[in-house]
């Protein structure tokens, strides 16, 4: 057979929703591609959305040259007629007249990337962009452009595509490559269907990196596409848009997480326990994700000197300003050493829009720390400031003071589901009373 378009055979799905279009191959099928390319495998319906489907195939490709790929996925087009149902992964090819290869394959099947060919004698690589070799490298008993110091090859048969680490010599510079196919997931369709994430990510002799999707980078440099660039230098990232090797547009920098060591420390605060926590080495620490962030000096990965301790909403942006020592903030805020016990009353009562039940109460003995107070319907309160007479409680905006003698009494509600209309059916009250205990 001799196609002059994309011709499929095979089963077909007609199925379709009112939101989803579900419409296309599934089961057994065969493709049959212009250039004399050749798959068959099975299909599977992957995902679908309102725009219609999309697929994915596994089964054995072959190319018009002979090669072969045993262990194929191909990523198909939504529309009933494709334009475009290639291959989309990292794989081993089989070449009948010489050593196998592992290349890379996205956006319908071009090669991208570096094609490594596994020769005896000595490995030897091509590098590919647009489905065009970027420099015909000379054969594996010529000189070579990029010559193979090093690989590292990971082929996890039906558990992810292969992935190709490469280190390459050119001249006086080491450059490392990793290519990464895609992975296998589960959904409401098939126990197993391939999901394509592949990615490629280039790491340059001065220690940047360029992390890319496989076919906007030649010649270790952004080219046509969207690269994510990363600063090894100052420990940022930004993602930048190229067309034919010139820059059109970049996002901000922001900081590469990448670029950071991720360390358990001690609460900043002076709070007991601790938090996990990203650290640069320009001094920048984010805890938890941005729950508190600092910027300051820094002693064996944690603050120590002089620095600024910011929280986020949730801390209404509470700022801490002043000295540091292993880690723990030591200004007044947290200074006193004495101990101070607290006489806890917590109530609850829980209500709905036909009736309200009885308040229940608790009591208790608790020492005051530093941090939220753990109490049920006042978690978010926190205790910011310990002096011999004073306890400073904060939530968001308001502020509180408990004395040694006046007790402090606190109330919470807590609204539950709520109707169509708007109307809140039922919810919690919260009551707490704190008092200084002598």
């Amino acid at each position: 057979m001799v196609a002059t378009d994309i011709i499929y055979k095979g089963g077909w799905q007609q199925a379709s929703t009112i939101l989803q279009k579900l419409a296309g191959p599934i089961g057994d099928g065969e493709v049959w591609y212009p250039n004399g390319d050749h798959f068959k495998g099975a299909f599977h319906l992957s995902f679908a959305c309102i725009s219609g489907p999309a697929y994915a195939a596994d089964g054995r490709y072959e190319f018009a040259d002979g090669s072969y790929i045993e262990n194929a996925w191909i990523h198909t087009s939504k529309d009933k007629k494709p334009q475009c149902w290639g291959l989309h992964g990292v794989f081993r090819i089989h070449h009948p007249q010489g050593p196998d290869s592992i290349a890379m394959f996205c956006a319908g099947g071009k090669r991208y990337g570096f094609e490594l060919y596994l020769d005896e004698k000595k490995p030897w690589v091509e590098e590919w962009y647009a489905d065009d070799r970027v420099v015909r490298h000379s054969a594996s008993n010529e000189l070579l452009r990029y010559e193979v110091m090093d690989y590292e090859l990971e082929e996890t048969n039906r558990h992810e595509c292969t992935t190709l680490k490469l280190t390459l010599k050119d001249g006086d510079n080491i450059y490392r490559i990793e290519q990464r196919g895609g992975g296998y997931t589960t959904n409401n369709y098939d126990e197993k269907v391939y999901s394509p994430s592949t990615r490629v990510t280039v790491y340059l002799p001065n220690g940047d990196s360029l992390d890319h999707y496989g076919d906007d980078v030649r010649d270790f440099k952004p080219y046509s596409g969207y690269v994510d660039v990363h600063c090894a230098e100052t420990g940022m990232c930004r993602n930048e848009h190229w067309k034919d090797g010139e820059l059109l547009e970049t996002r901000e920098w922001k900081r590469d997480y990448r670029a950071s060591s991720q360390l358990m420390l001690p609460n900043p605060t002076g709070a007991e326990g601790e938090m996990q926590a990203n650290v640069w080495k320009n001094g920048h620490i984010e805890y938890n994700n941005g729950e508190w962030i600092y910027d300051g000096e820094v002693k064996d990965s944690r603050p120590d000197g002089q620095g600024v301790l910011v929280g986020d909403n949730y801390h209404n942006g509470r700022c801490f300003e002043g000295a540091f020592v292993d880690g723990v903030y030591v200004n007044e805020e947290n200074g006193f050493t004495g101990v101070i016990m607290l006489h806890v009353k917590s109530g609850h009562r829980h209500w709905s829009i036909s009736s309200t039940g009885d308040w229940e109460y608790e009591e208790e003995d608790m020492q005051a720390k530093l941090g939220s107070l753990g109490i049920s319907g006042f978690w978010s309160y926190e205790i910011t400031r310990i002096t011999e007479d004073c306890i400073t409680i904060e939530f968001y905006k308001e502020r509180y003071e408990l004395r040694p003698d006046q007790p402090l009494n606190l109330f919470s509600e807590i609204e539950g589901d709520e109707r169509s209309d708007g109307c809140v059916y039922d919810g919690d009250d919260y009551s707490l009373e704190l008092t200084w205990k002598k």
